[in-house]
């Protein structure tokens, strides 16, 4: 495993830890929810919503957290301010981190006023800042005085890795005038094989500026890859998006965006995230937490749900 040479900054976001060297902490899911197409949004416009549905879908995806001691936030995503401010008093009782990721500013700040309103600063991660945020947005922001902020390293005029690391100068500067003080990066995956430069795009910028970062390395896949279930059956189909979310673990992504009702997700994190920790290991790098899915996966007494043992049925 590689060590960054830049110092790692690490962000404590209401118990959960984003950053570090690769094997210090374990890679963050933001696992999403209230997605374009997502059967628990019922009514985008009247603000209406499964809440009893939403928390059970929460509550399976903490429990094999839990069980394989991956680290969860929840990316609620809000195609309008009602909504957005509903999922904020929703995701409260939960105690769990959020992202407040929102289609457009009115419904982001919507989301970030509800957030002030109900004192969840220390939760919060407003998603996101970008090369698009206008000076509205931004005084809007600094008003409010959130600390976290995912920053978009989307770059239009070059969209290559080199292009998304050229331009996260100018987003961080942004995020700074918006009051920011805690930045996690995003680089902007928008095509079904950009995951790759997007990788590339994680370690330069971990390298040389030392911030967390991550992206949403699957969301494309449905839209994208409509052939692949019936190409290679369901099985290959959901190992196909496992794999692609996982291999930026290698490149040492600190989180990353995945839907919250695919728990396949959680044991193949916690594999990687095993194998980067002992790797580190012998770097000299040790884990800055007692309870890490390497610690997870050698509790032979402790199956993770949905992992069979060889040999059994």
């Amino acid at each position: 495993m590689f060590v960054f040479e830049a110092e790692q900054k690490a962000y404590n976001i209401g118990g959960v830890v984003f950053g570090g060297q690769p094997g210090e902490y374990p890679t963050v899911l933001a696992a999403s929810i209230f997605y374009l197409g997502d059967r628990l949004v019922k009514d985008e416009l009247a603000g209406e919503f499964d809440h009893e549905g939403a928390y059970a879908a929460v509550e399976k995806m903490r429990a094999i957290c839990k069980k394989a001691a991956v680290p969860l936030v929840i990316d609620m995503i809000g195609a309008s301010a009602t909504l957005m401010e509903r999922y904020v008093e929703w995701i409260e009782p939960t105690g769990l981190p959020f992202f407040v990721d929102g289609t457009t500013p009115d419904v982001r700040l919507a989301g970030a006023r509800k957030v002030v309103e109900l004192g969840l600063h220390d939760r919060c991660v407003y998603n996101s800042i970008g090369p698009e945020t206008r000076e509205r947005e931004i005084a809007a922001l600094k008003e409010l005085g959130l600390k976290s902020c995912i920053a978009m390293t989307h770059n239009a005029r070059k969209p290559t890795f080199q292009g998304k690391f050229d331009i996260a100068e100018q987003v961080l500067e942004t995020a700074y005038q918006a009051g920011f003080t805690q930045f996690i990066f995003d680089t902007a995956v928008l095509d079904l094989v950009e995951p790759g430069p997007c990788s590339k795009t994680i370690w330069m910028l971990k390298n040389t500026y030392g911030y967390p970062a991550g992206c949403s390395p699957t969301h494309i896949v449905r839209d994208r890859w409509t052939h692949g279930p019936a190409r290679f059956g369901q099985l290959g189909y959901t190992a196909a998006k496992v794999s692609l979310a996982t291999s930026i673990m290698m490149m040492g992504a600190d989180y990353f965006m995945y839907g919250i009702k695919q728990l396949e997700i959680v044991p193949a994190m916690a594999m990687v995230d095993a194998i980067i920790a002992y790797t580190a290991r012998q770097q000299r790098i040790r884990p800055k937490l007692s309870e890490t899915p390497l610690t997870a996966l050698l509790r032979s007494d402790d199956p993770v749900p949905g992992i069979q043992r060889a040999g059994s049925s």
